[in-house]
């Protein structure tokens, strides 16, 4: 039985890691936030590893079975999940999307199924070519794990890119939305798998999917219009934060409890605070609304940095019990590291292209097909990813999940420190492309949004 001590041990020691290697990361190469700790974690995995094989450093075995005994499902999908996609809607609002709504909305769906499917086909066939057997349904279920693109990543490191507003909310929105998609898929898949057979048709899972996403939007709108009175109508700032804590942890047990998306309703509880203090803003002083804006919004976003830095050393901290990997060469595992992010690549572009076959409103100063590539580019993995492959590890052979373990975290470490680090320049280079064909065919240029 897990006690409250071990639950401070392994809490204590995360965090330890957070502080001395974000401090490391400040002091020297000073990159965002996760992409530091991505980055400073992979190298503090390395050398321990490299330590306990040398026979330099030794990690007690009591650790190791506080690790191994630890419910990661329990802690990430009760836990930390809900308050991270609360944290990252409630910096958006409701009509911030109402530009972009069908962008937004098909990536989020369509994008994200044709994603998952792309993705379990090839990397079933990679399976097939290095002669590993995974089957076509688990290589879909890590369709679903590795698809959706995270939204604390997109809005912290995005934002330091310098991107136009119109098209960092689009990008933002999606990953909001895609992660609930994501997350039913995942659930749908993995009822799949535990009981039945595996013989599902097509009709049967779509309709799962849809009453998992539209009851949860029904429980979010519903308690959070509940408990947004009491937050507007309280004058005790504690309130307003604890009512605000509530509203995300009823909603999300309530889906639990019903079958639908606990996800989602979390992202349609932080899109209606958002939304109302956005509008408390306007009916009140501007003295009291900047008060609550900074109360709020700073307690949030400790949380969501710190669950956040948590999840990233945590998936790497799973590469130190070697137990998972001692039938995988290094080869193997460069081969599979590699192949992922291929095939992760056509995947966010299968789902990206299939989504936006019918968007012919781009934004200004980009053409579809650039647009196109430049949201797969901009498709980057964390958080979500990570929880989800770690609260599967007990529903999979080791063999299996150790593939499905380098194969996440290498999609996650290229799209995050790769990908977060070239996007901006992505951007640019693709607009300045753009303004270059209108002046070779002498069309006058769409300004770029500021």
């Amino acid at each position: 039985m897990f006690n409250f001590d071990q639950l401070l041990i392994i809490f204590s020691g995360l965090l330890l890691l957070v502080v001395v290697l974000s401090f490391i990361n400040e002091k020297t190469i000073k990159l965002p936030y996760e992409i530091g700790l991505v980055v400073f974690g992979l190298g503090f995995i390395v050398l321990v590893i490299i330590g306990q094989t040398l026979d330099i450093i030794h990690v007690p075995e009591e650790l190791l079975n506080l690790y191994r005994e630890f419910n990661f499902n329990d802690f990430l999908f009760h836990g930390v999940l809900c308050f991270m996609l609360f944290s990252g809607a409630s910096r958006i609002e409701f009509g911030d999307f109402k530009a972009d709504k069908f962008v937004i909305g098909s990536t989020a769906v369509i994008g994200t199924l044709v994603s998952t499917l792309v993705y379990g086909l090839l990397f079933w066939g990679l399976g097939f070519i290095i002669q590993v057997n995974i089957g076509i349904l688990e290589a879909l279920i890590l369709g679903a794990i590795v698809s959706p693109t995270d939204p604390i990543s997109a809005m912290s490191i995005l934002a330091k890119a310098g991107l136009p507003k119109r098209i960092g909310l689009i990008i933002e929105g999606e990953a909001l939305f895609n992660d609930g998609v994501a997350v039913a898929i995942f659930a749908t898949l993995m009822s799949i798998l535990k009981h039945t057979s595996g013989d599902v048709s097509f009709v049967t899972f779509m309709w799962g999917l849809s009453t998992d996403i539209l009851g949860a939007a029904l429980v979010g709108f519903v308690i959070s219009f509940l408990l947004f009175e009491v937050f507007k109508r309280s004058e005790d700032s504690f309130i307003k934060i604890f009512s605000s804590i509530l509203t995300v942890m009823l909603a999300y047990l309530i889906c639990e409890y019903l079958g639908f998306s606990g996800p989602i309703a979390a992202v349609i509880c932080g899109l209606y605070y958002a939304t109302g203090i956005a509008k408390l803003k306007r009916l009140r002083s501007e003295h009291m609304s900047q008060e609550v804006r900074r109360l709020f919004y700073s307690f949030w976003s400790v949380v969501d940095n710190l669950l956040n830095g948590i999840l990233f050393l945590l998936v790497g901290l799973l590469f130190i019990d070697i137990t998972h990997f001692n039938t995988m060469s290094v080869i193997m595992i460069v081969i599979i590291a590699i192949g992922s992010v291929i095939i992760n690549t056509i995947a966010r572009m299968a789902g990206v292209y299939a989504s936006l076959l019918l968007n012919k409103n781009p934004p200004k100063g980009m053409k579809r097909i650039r647009f196109n590539t430049f949201l797969t580019w901009a498709g980057l993995k964390g958080g979500l990813c990570l929880a989800l492959i770690m609260g599967v590890n007990t529903s999979f052979s080791s063999p299996i999940y150790g593939i499905f373990l380098v194969s996440t975290y290498a999609i996650v470490f290229f799209t995050t420190v790769i990908q977060g680090l070239t996007v901006g320049k992505g951007y640019i280079i693709l607009s300045q492309s753009q303004l270059t064909t209108d002046k070779k065919t002498g069309l006058q240029p769409q300004a770029m949004e500021k």
